[in-house]
């Protein structure tokens, strides 16, 4: 501790510009609440539109992997004052390096850490490897939580607590999390048929909702039979909080962990697709159904891998890789019209963040992620490092210009190509999710002369036995883009607030006025050519098309041509580059986020929103 007390000085200018830059944008916020009113109607308008609730049909069968935890959450400024540790004195810019961290073994290491992600605004999550701190910041987390609330655990997904504004929300908390186990609440709440592979604790196994089928994998790699809780201890904290002199520019959460299961990918093993087709069989036979061939999940989501990030296990071995290989021969066993997402998450990393895309991602047709985790896979994907962290306020035109790079590299034909069950050898990505604070945006494959047209394009060459195809390739799949982004927005407000009600009172609206539809023409010149209902504004300087936002209409959606490495510095490295053998383009929607200015949440946020979004674009089940 006294290394950093005595280390630098002039925070109070490094301050300063913090606390600015949030007045500024505080500034850029709509403070009307009446102005808020015709957006959320809009939006929940929207929202219903896809699918009447109750559904008159079973819902889709969705397998959700791997693992879960129990979130121990606890407001960090009262947490470190309870541990007696102060902030140190020194310029917040000092702190920007440690961002890269990914080894906690004292408290110095932690406050260095936590003080990096805090004036940056940025969701973090790192392991410690010294057990002994690890155990005393549990313990004194636990102190802070209310006795009436030791035993049991507080959750606004599965038991409606916390939603009257009125009820002061605790100074720390339990509840179930965990990437996989959050999302699979979230897919059941919306009416999916779910089953979560995971190995849960007896307390977590009790107070898993029962539209949630647990798959336990049998105990391996020295683990119990009964696994033992990992618990995640989740900071919280809100915009403009203060520690000492440091300023939180946004609402985030910093998250320290020490697991056992999920690191070994505890919940993956050979027989889980031949044990979930047995449950879904019997299952159906149990209600007089019957199933002429063997089920295969409509959905797999993959959530969790970040836990992997970091093998804190010094004198045992480094078995990473060959899991990433297990999953990634699980998920060539799924036939082709099972569509996959993979949930990003931080990774820092860079050698296991490279395996993971290479072994991972040639399987995934669909990418959920926040702000800074886009910049982070775009980098991966262009020059095989790990960006820093990022802004917390995000301009929009700069994140399209990411997901474009996304799209375009694993578009690319020399991507290595991978075997699967049927259909094409390789999947292409057909979906990119991004949640920030401030937008909705989620980008899709459509046919350039409307799904009616593809179905024909699609069932023509099924009956005349040429090279098959998937609804991904075609762009079949993923319908309802807009009321998807409506879903989303509305989710990210009602998680952050604990309320099912939205209230235009503690609503806010962060997106700007207008944006351009791209930061770089000269690179993505494809995005000049989108064609919308918009009223494109190609009035600047350099003709970029510009989006202006209408409270009466606040989703906008636009169509232009598949972003590809064609005249790209990227493409004289891609020397197999070929067109699509199908007239397919993107279509870009963007909502603008209901932003909760009283938060008492956010850790599961981007959780709830993905698979909220996900659900609105999967709504069919398949035959069997």
């Amino acid at each position: 501790m006294s290394i950093l007390r005595s280390q630098y000085h002039g925070i109070f200018l490094g301050t300063t510009v913090v606390a600015m830059a949030i007045a500024f944008r505080l500034l850029l916020w709509r403070n009307l609440p009446m102005d808020n009113l015709p957006v959320i109607k809009y939006l929940v308008r929207l929202e219903s539109s896809y699918r009447p609730m109750p559904q008159r049909n079973p819902g889709p069968r969705v397998l959700v992997g791997f693992g879960a935890c129990v979130d121990l959450k606890v407001r960090a400024i009262p947490f470190f004052n309870a541990l007696e540790w102060v902030p140190p004195s020194v310029d917040t810019g000092q702190f920007r390096g440690n961002n890269h961290m990914n080894e906690l073994n004292s408290s110095d290491d932690v406050i260095a850490s936590f003080v990096s992600a805090f004036t940056s605004g940025a969701a973090v999550e790192r392991v410690i490897h010294n057990g002994t701190l690890f155990n005393e910041m549990v313990q004194a987390a636990t102190n802070l939580v209310p006795q009436r609330m030791r035993n049991k655990f507080w959750s606004t997904i599965t038991t409606g607590l916390g939603t009257n504004y009125s009820e002061p929300s605790p100074v720390a908390w339990f509840s179930l999390g965990g990437n996989a186990l959050v999302m699979a609440v979230r897919l059941a709440r919306e009416g999916a048929e779910v089953s979560l592979a995971a190995r849960l604790s007896a307390r977590e196994r009790a107070n898993l909702p029962g539209n949630v089928k647990p798959i336990t994998a049998p105990p391996a790699f020295g683990l119990p039979e009964v696994p033992e809780e990992d618990v995640h201890l989740i900071l919280e904290y809100d915009a403009g909080e203060r520690w000492g002199t440091l300023v939180a520019p946004r609402a985030n959460r910093y998250i320290i962990i020490r697991d056992q299961e999920s690191p070994r990918l505890s919940g993956l093993w050979p027989g889980l697709l031949e044990t979930w087709q047995t449950l879904v069989s019997g299952a159906a036979a149990a209600t007089g159904s019957t199933i002429d061939r063997p089920p295969y999940p409509d959905l797999v989501v993959i959530g969790g891998l970040q836990l992997m990030d970091n093998w804190g296990f010094r004198d045992v071995p480094d078995i990473r890789s060959a899991r990433l290989a297990e999953l990634g021969m699980f998920l060539c066993k799924l036939p082709s019209e099972t569509l996959v997402h993979f949930e990003m998450a931080s990774f820092v990393n860079q050698v296991f963040a490279n395996e993971m895309l290479r072994r991972i991602l040639p399987h995934v047709d669909s990418i959920g992620l926040n702000e800074q985790e886009l910049p982070n896979l775009a980098s991966l994907l262009s020059n095989g490092t790990i960006t820093s962290i990022s802004s917390a306020y995000p301009r929009a035109a700069h994140m399209l210009d990411a997901m474009r790079t996304v799209w375009a590299f694993l578009n690319d034909p020399s991507l290595p190509r991978v075997s699967s069950a049927s259909g094409p050898g390789w999947r292409r990505l057909s979906r990119i999710h991004l949640h920030t604070i401030a937008h909705q945006l989620i980008m899709v494959r459509r046919h350039v002369r409307g799904g009616a047209f593809a179905r024909k394009q699609l069932d023509a060459m099924i009956d005349s036995g040429g090279m098959s195809a998937r609804r991904t390739d075609i762009g079949l799949a993923w319908p309802f883009n807009r009321a998807a982004v409506a879903k989303a927005s509305l989710i990210a407000n009602r998680h952050t607030c604990a309320s099912s009600a939205i209230d235009p009172v503690r609503t806010r609206l962060l997106m700007d006025d207008s944006f351009a539809v791209t930061a770089d023409p000269q690179r993505w010149r494809s995005a000049l050519h989108g064609a919308g209902d918009i009223g494109w504004d190609n009035r600047t300087p350099d003709h970029v098309p510009r989006i202006h936002f209408n409270a009466t209409d606040p989703v906008t959606c636009w169509s232009e041509p598949e972003p590809d490495l064609t005249n790209t510095e990227e493409s004289r490295l891609s020397e197999y580059f070929t067109p699509s053998r199908f007239e397919t383009q993107i279509e870009v929607c963007v909502a603008p986020v209901l932003v909760c200015s009283e938060v008492r949440q956010t850790v599961g946020a981007g959780d709830n929103i993905s698979a909220g979004a996900l659900r609105a674009q999967t709504t069919a089940r398949s035959p069997g």
